[in-house]
């Protein structure tokens, strides 16, 4: 069978430091001790996350997300944005 992945996708993939897994998952991102907004963890991986929510509007490029499943926080980058969608790096 031949490999019916476009080539676009696969140089989406050869970027990527890790391979994704696909949840659905409660999160809430932590701006400071009075700001959060609630999301969902879409996708997951060694070095960051794919996160849904209504609109990525008012979201600072770097903030705190509780992952509500592990109970376990990390500290993340926004690494792209789109209406809905953020794509976030784990920082040290």
């Amino acid at each position: 069978m031949s490999d019916l992945k476009t080539s676009n996708q696969r140089t989406m993939e050869e970027n990527r430091k890790a391979a994704r897994i696909r949840t659905l998952q409660g999160a809430t991102i932590k701006i400071d001790k009075n700001s959060t907004f609630t999301c969902h963890i879409k996708t997951r991986s060694d070095h960051g996350f794919g996160l849904k929510l209504g609109n990525t509007a008012g979201i600072p490029d770097e903030f705190c997300l509780i992952d509500e499943k592990n109970n376990v926080s990390y500290n993340v980058v926004v690494v792209w944005r789109k209406r809905s969608m953020l794509g976030v790096e784990i920082v040290d």
